[in-house]
């Protein structure tokens, strides 16, 4: 038996990459019943499409691509009709105890300031430093050109590196008079 069936070439090269979007997912979502709905969502729309995808061609970029679609299009709905939250979960979100001072960066600390950059600027980031796809890679799953991928990076890179010393100076880490200034 020398040919796959759909649904097991679809298992052998779609499925592996479930992890990979779901931590993007999660990313790019903040909130994890969010993030499981996107990624249902984009195997929904690969499983649907699956007759399309042409064996060989690069199908962990082909998955991000929908996913970015996918999660564009449920911003909009998001924001539409937003949720209200219980008053339990609100307080627990907002006003939560204050975490103790450690003596380096954290993974926490590090993705925190990750979901406080644009959207825009977090997709390149999480696309090209994270999940480390090549530029073009990045242009062709965001639909954009090569030169926003590049200008997105760098001023995300940039966006970043001025919330990670925000969140080492209040450690005590490094000194207040940053190098450049800024704005």
């Amino acid at each position: 038996m020398d040919k796959l069936t759909s649904s097991e070439r679809f298992e052998q090269e779609a499925m592996p990459h479930l992890n990979d979007l779901f931590r993007t997912a999660s990313r790019m979502t903040g909130e994890q019943s969010r993030a499981e709905d996107v990624v249902q969502e984009v195997y929904l729309q690969a499983w649907k499409s699956f007759h399309k995808f042409q064996t060989g061609t690069n199908c962990r970029a082909w998955l991000y691509k929908i996913l970015f679609h996918c999660v564009n299009h449920q911003r909009r709905k998001w924001f539409r009709f937003p949720l209200l939250k219980e008053k339990e979960e609100f307080l627990e979100t907002n006003l939560a105890a204050p975490v103790a001072i450690s003596d380096k960066l954290t993974d926490a600390d590090i993705l925190s300031a990750l979901d406080k950059i644009p959207a825009d600027y977090r997709s390149v980031v999480l696309l090209v430093d994270v999940e480390e796809f090549a530029y073009k890679e990045a242009s062709e799953i965001l639909s954009v050109p090569i030169g926003t991928v590049m200008s997105r990076l760098s001023r995300g890179r940039k966006l970043l590196r001025e919330q990670l010393a925000e969140v080492a100076l209040s450690y005590g880490i490094g000194s207040p008079a940053r190098e450049g200034g800024g704005r």
